[in-house]
């Protein structure tokens, strides 16, 4: 289906990156090149791969003739030797493997092909790939994921890594700590970005964006329910009211020293009280009016994003300073972009947060580039 996608974006597109997820647990790595490789000479050299392994506890494993999902340690060993043995496929031909002489009837030379005779613990592959080199030179990677091996997976191979956001100070910490792993590879700060997800609410002012914001919140089919906010906060609060405001609940002051005294964890989802403030921030900040937020409020923020995907309402200046601050303040290289509905909001953000942006310098005019890689300025990694 991805690769499908991937060919008609690619034919309705000139410039944009097409960005295919597999999951490499149940792929094989030759195949994969193939269709990728195919994908970035119909896309003229805009495609990426995002990959993943899979999430134990599924049944996902039985529709690939396995009993069960592999554990960690085996489950990273395995895609740390298909992402080896698929980069080495895509460079398995020279650049220059094309003769196209007609006179001579010589279309290209063999020489310039290379097999990788690769023998390892899950894949054997004699190579090379039987299509030509990708147009951007390489394929670029992406992953995501919370444990120490997917950092250090992350770290050997990806030159996108997908991130949660949980508050200016813990994505500080967590960039710090991502980027730091990247020089036992061999490579720099500069050669992977790191991307949260956010949902943007924009409009022309920053009360019409609260507003509708709020609108959208109130959609909220889910009963409320005391229990689930109060798991969310892992506080001792009993049953507080709907009405109720939060902040005369809950003693934020005392969250924010105990938080203060803990060390970020930056594997998995948080755990205690201390831990989830960044999550009450975030949860008070899309509201605007911190003291007059409810627990209904709350619960609506949670049961509509219950993960790391953050709302960030305001105007286009406000979402673009917002932006701009954090991105000055190297908590993130940049935004993915995910609109609450369709079409309105991804409009927005284009017409009123992009030339703010533009403006402050830092989001480009135009393409300078046609690749993937060359929009990320990574053309000669």
């Amino acid at each position: 289906e991805g690769y499908a996608l991937g060919g008609y974006a690619a034919a309705l597109t000139k410039k944009i990156g097409i960005v295919v997820t597999i999951n490499i647990t149940y792929s094989d790595p030759y195949n994969t090149a193939r269709a990728i490789v195919s994908l970035d000479h119909l896309s003229r050299g805009r495609t990426g791969l995002n990959v993943v392994t899979g999430v134990a506890g599924t049944d996902a494993s039985k529709n690939f003739s396995r009993e069960e999902h592999p554990l960690a340690a085996e489950k990273y060993a395995h895609a740390d030797e298909f992402l080896q043995v698929f980069n080495a496929l895509t460079n398995s031909w020279e650049p220059d493997w094309l003769v196209d002489d007609r006179e001579r009837g010589i279309f290209l030379d063999p020489a310039k092909g290379h097999r990788i005779d690769h023998e390892g613990r899950f894949f054997s592959v004699r190579g090379p790939l039987n299509i030509p080199p990708p147009p951007q030179g390489r394929i670029p990677v992406i992953h995501a994921g919370t444990s120490d091996e997917s950092f250090e997976l992350g770290a050997k191979y990806a030159d996108i890594r997908f991130s949660p956001y949980r508050g200016r100070d813990w994505n500080k910490a967590y960039y710090n700590e991502i980027k730091g792993r990247l020089p036992k590879y061999g490579r720099t700060e500069a050669d992977q970005f790191i991307l949260p997800g956010f949902t943007f609410f924009v409009d022309e002012t920053t009360r019409a964006a609260k507003a509708k914001y709020r609108e959208v919140q109130n959609f909220t089919l889910n009963e409320y329910a005391p229990k689930a906010v109060v798991g969310f906060l892992g506080l001792e609060l009993g049953a507080p009211a709907p009405t109720d405001k939060v902040l005369s609940v809950v003693d934020y002051d005392r969250l924010k020293r105990e938080a203060a005294q803990r060390t970020p964890n930056f594997n998995g989802q948080p755990g205690q009280a201390a831990d989830k403030l960044w999550a009450l921030e975030l949860a008070l900040d899309a509201y605007g009016d911190w003291e007059n937020v409810t627990f209904r409020d709350l619960h609506n923020y949670i049961a509509n994003f219950p993960g790391n995907q953050a709302p960030v309402v305001g105007s286009g200046r406000d979402v673009a300073e917002w932006i701009h601050e954090r991105f000055e303040n190297r908590e993130f290289d940049g935004v993915k972009v995910f609109p609450p509905y369709s079409p309105q909001p991804l409009a927005a953000f284009v017409d009123l947060v992009v030339p703010e942006l533009q403006r402050r310098g830092i989001f480009r005019t135009q393409y300078e580039t046609s690749t993937l890689l060359g929009h990320l300025g990574l053309e000669k990694n």
